[in-house]
């Protein structure tokens, strides 16, 4: 009796956990052969520089949204995106988009990932970037 009730416990706090988790979003760093496999395997997907107006003008990837993170707007700004869809975020080397992919976590999007290192590891590669 006590295993099944130690049994029917482990399940229920399982389950409560995966759904606080569900809740919470899906999030994660991934490099840029990664990132890179990502967008193209979610064509929907969401790309979010949140570098500075003259960082992205001075290159980002094809179809990157810039979107600040340090603009008062920020948080206006993201909320107009669809929560539902995958957000990729990246910026100069992955401090800031650590910081916007907690922002979007809290705030309710079901999915963000981060590129490790940002538009440096991701021209390192040689990847495209529109100029």
């Amino acid at each position: 009796m006590k295993t099944l009730f130690r049994t029917l416990l482990s399940v229920v706090v399982l389950l409560m956990s995966a759904s606080i988790f569900a809740q919470s979003g899906k999030t994660s760093t991934v490099d840029p052969a990664a990132f890179e496999a990502g967008l193209k395997k979610n064509p929907g997907a969401q790309l979010l520089d949140v570098r500075s107006d003259s960082e992205y003008q001075g290159g980002h990837l094809k179809s990157a949204l810039n979107i600040d993170i340090n603009s008062p707007q920020f948080d206006a700004q993201v909320a107009k995106l669809d929560k539902k869809k995958p957000v990729y975020v990246y910026c100069a080397v992955g401090g800031r988009s650590s910081k916007a992919m907690g922002k979007l976590q809290k705030m309710g999007f079901v999915e963000v990932v981060n590129l490790d290192g940002g538009i440096k590891a991701w021209t390192r590669e040689q990847k495209p970037v529109v100029r």
